[in-house]
């Protein structure tokens, strides 16, 4: 089993590209907070992307893919930073979560944060300055980068909606059986 977790911030892409290439690698794909909200229904707030206790949502996240764990690979969509609830600064995800998750490799999916901010607008109108969420995005990407070196795993930054691009590199990862994830 394998699990290529695919990050980004919110709006950049990750739920749109895994829809899309889950279908074509016919790989099982779920999101980091569906797993969450299954584990417990009041873990995300209703309507805010912003989370008010990060450690326990991630002991959850852990807890429901340690359920889905078996022999069939799948793609986990979720996020190496958080935007706290209380102060809305942004908060990295412990590297010993994404160790408990038995990650096999990191996506990180990037765009213009002018493009994610129109995303966030149309989708769940919110619109943040160009400059929190380019930090935002630089955050998120610096973090997956370190937690992938800490891990020995692959990470491979992708430009939102290159669909032909994650699908090789999801393929690459998943193929490779010298490396034991």
């Amino acid at each position: 089993m394998k699990v290529i977790f695919v990050a980004g911030i919110h709006a950049v892409g990750k739920s749109a590209m895994c829809e899309v290439v889950s279908k074509e690698l016919e790989i099982p794909y779920y999101t980091a907070s569906q797993i969450i909200s299954t584990e417990k229904s009041s873990a995300i707030s209703k309507g805010s992307k912003l989370v008010a206790n990060v450690t326990d949502n991630q002991n959850l996240l852990i807890k429901g893919v340690s359920k889905i764990l078996g022999n069939k690979d799948f793609l986990l969509d979720g996020h190496f930073t958080i935007r706290r609830q209380g102060d809305r600064e942004i908060e990295r995800i412990d590297v010993e979560v994404f160790s408990a998750l038995h990650l096999a490799g990191i996506l990180v999916i990037t765009d213009d944060p002018l493009q994610i901010s129109m995303r966030m607008k149309i989708r769940d109108g919110i619109a943040l300055p160009l400059d929190q969420i380019a930090s935002h995005q630089t955050a998120e990407l610096t973090h997956a980068k370190a937690v992938a070196s800490f891990l020995h795993i692959p990470c491979a930054e992708l430009q939102a909606f290159d669909y032909e691009g994650m699908k090789i590199t999801i393929k690459n990862w998943l193929k490779d059986t010298t490396t034991n994830y």
